[in-house]
């Protein structure tokens, strides 16, 4: 059933993350505004907005103006339920999964929104800070300062590629963003996340080129892998340092 909860929990953020993305670069209210068609402005009712439900009952269009509604709903809807209801199975507790659940959302939003736009807003990085600070002040206290020391080197490491840079080479997000990394996964895992979200860009980049999709000067959304990298850090982190240790032990 604490599956099930969570799952359904997940899609409601899903569709709020749908909200979010659609209305923040048009500077909409995120929480009081309405949700409304983008192709013909009408205000949804109650019955449009159930989670992927509203999408199969109308068959992929809008009631009132029968164009066809992205599908990006459902499927960041169903990303953010499978997401959560993963994610649920690593907390020691239902508040502690709440925490990371809260987490794991953001992370959504904020791959997604980097991607489209290249850009992270700093109320996400706020957010972001005042979640993680509050869930390990009351779950992992013990990790608090070292996990502080890890988001600060991990913040001036970037930093000083913008900073050189002037921003040529790094966005001025990517640094606080790999502060709120830190500060969630400390030492080991958050310098692990930012290593594999590097190879990462590297093998994509080279990819992109080869295929020319992309030039050696092409923008690339690193917030989007710095988010990735952390996710595969944290389910799979133990895992990739054991074996790297093994290489040499």
């Amino acid at each position: 059933m604490t599956g099930a909860l969570f799952f359904a929990f997940g899609l409601v953020l899903g569709s709020f993350i749908n909200a979010a993305l659609w209305r923040l670069p048009k500077r909409k209210k995120i929480i009081f505004d309405r949700s409304e068609c983008v192709h013909c402005g009408h205000k949804l009712e109650c019955r449009d907005l159930f989670p992927v439900l509203s999408f199969l009952f109308l068959k992929g269009k809008c009631r009132y103006c029968d164009k066809k509604i992205s599908l990006q709903y459902p499927i960041v809807e169903l990303a953010t339920g499978f997401g959560i209801l993963a994610v649920s199975k690593y907390g020691f507790g239902f508040l502690e999964n709440i925490w990371l659940s809260g987490i794991f959302a953001l992370s959504i939003l904020i791959f997604i929104y980097d991607y489209r736009h290249f850009l992270i807003l700093d109320r996400f990085i706020i957010f972001g800070i005042a979640w993680i600070l509050a869930g390990l002040a009351f779950f992992q206290s013990p990790n608090l300062f070292e996990n502080f020391l890890t988001a600060a080197a991990i913040f001036l490491f970037f930093f000083s590629f913008y900073f050189f840079s002037k921003g040529k080479w790094m966005g001025g997000g990517d640094p606080k963003l790999g502060f709120v990394i830190g500060l969630w996964l400390g030492w080991p895992m958050g310098v692990l996340s930012i290593f594999i979200s590097v190879m990462i860009g590297t093998i994509l980049g080279i990819f992109l080129i080869l295929i020319g999709r992309a030039k050696m000067k092409s923008k690339v959304p690193f917030g989007s892998l710095m988010v990735l990298g952390a996710w595969i850090a944290y389910f799979y982190g133990n895992g990739i340092l054991e074996w790297y240790t093994s290489l040499f032990f």
